[in-house]
């Protein structure tokens, strides 16, 4: 499937959208889109997206969409997105959206994605479609009311918040895609017992993009904090993507020419820069990072030394003791001893 550069310029638009079908399969239809080849006059429903669909909200909490869909006609969808923390997970096909000016364009067919987005007022929604792009997505909408009473303006997240249109990249980790695939595969709940369900799983898969979100906004306020990030030795703003980047992709191979290519530095300026700015080596960054999160994994007992030691990067289970130890003063096997008496 081809998607012309120019190809948004000529899309009809639509604002006005509504959704039809049973508690599964549904089509979603513009009752009022725009086209130089019609008139007002001659405006009808056009067919957008079909498939299976899953439309849920709680209250003052949080609203879901989602499944996995085909997209009907070349179209431009148009609306306006609420205050609110936005999280969208793409398992396969393309997905074209933005707020504002801020753009994002996703295709699962080369890596599967995920992205959070701070809206601290309302904006304008943009969605592109493209005839036979075959989707599998899941957007969480947690409404501001929700977000105002669980942050505390000591939250390492809370800056993040508070950013109108800051982004994160997600790591998709094995449990992020196996709770965004439970959801995406659910019916719209129909009974008190599918509605916990639906519900109990969107919290569980909120828990583990918040606490990825949190990590990451917690290193970001201890660069600030320290000495790490110092003017006067040249901080270079292109770290600012760089270290973005290495958060979105701790748990590939990432190679320091690959990085460098990445910034567009040479091997040499980028370890210079990195280790003038940070004090850390680009590769001691990325050990430390992958450590940090394998310590919370253990300390929410969400795996075992050998699965933290693999996510980390480490093929003997000793390696990765050794430099546990080194980096936290104790050995994985005391928080595990921690958990089991807690």
């Amino acid at each position: 499937m081809k998607f012309k550069g120019k190809l948004k310029q000529t899309l009809p638009k639509g604002t006005f959208i509504r959704t039809i079908g049973d508690l599964k399969q549904k089509t979603i239809i513009s009752d009022s889109h725009s086209n130089t080849n019609t008139t007002d006059k001659n405006k009808q429903s056009l067919a957008l997206i079909e498939g299976d669909l899953i439309s849920y909200q709680v209250n003052n909490n949080f609203i879901l969409h989602g499944g996995k869909t085909k997209e009907l006609v070349d179209f431009q969808v148009l609306a306006t997105a609420k205050k609110s923390l936005c999280i969208t997970i793409l398992l396969a096909g393309k997905l074209d959206f933005g707020y504002d000016d801020l753009n994002f364009f996703y295709d699962a067919t080369q890596q599967q994605r995920g992205v959070v987005v701070s809206l601290t007022k309302p904006v304008s929604f943009r969605r592109t479609l493209y005839k036979d792009n075959q989707v599998a997505k899941l957007n969480i909408i947690l409404l501001h009311q929700w977000i105002e009473h669980r942050i505390r303006c000591d939250d390492n997240f809370s800056h993040f918040i508070s950013q109108h249109l800051a982004n994160f990249e997600l790591q998709l980790t094995t449990e992020i895609l196996y709770l965004t695939t439970n959801i995406i595969e659910s019916s719209t709940p129909s009974t008190a017992i599918e509605q916990i369900h639906l519900e109990s799983l969107t919290q569980q898969l909120l828990l583990k993009v918040l606490m990825q979100l949190n990590d990451a906004a917690s290193v970001i306020k201890q660069l600030e904090n320290t000495s790490l990030i110092n003017e006067s030795k040249g901080y270079d703003p292109v770290l600012d993507k760089l270290v973005s980047y290495i958060e979105a992709n701790l748990y590939m191979d990432l190679s320091v020419s690959d990085l460098a290519k990445f910034s567009a530095m040479s091997i040499s300026s980028l370890q210079h820069k990195f280790k003038s700015s940070l004090g850390i080596s680009v590769l001691g960054y990325i050990r430390r990072r992958r450590l940090n999160i394998a310590k919370q994994q253990l300390e929410a007992g969400l795996m075992s030394i050998s699965e933290a030691a693999y996510n980390a990067g480490y093929r003997h289970p000793s390696n990765f003791t050794s430099a546990f130890k080194k980096a936290f003063g104790i050995p994985p096997q005391d928080l595990i001893v921690k958990t089991d008496h807690a």
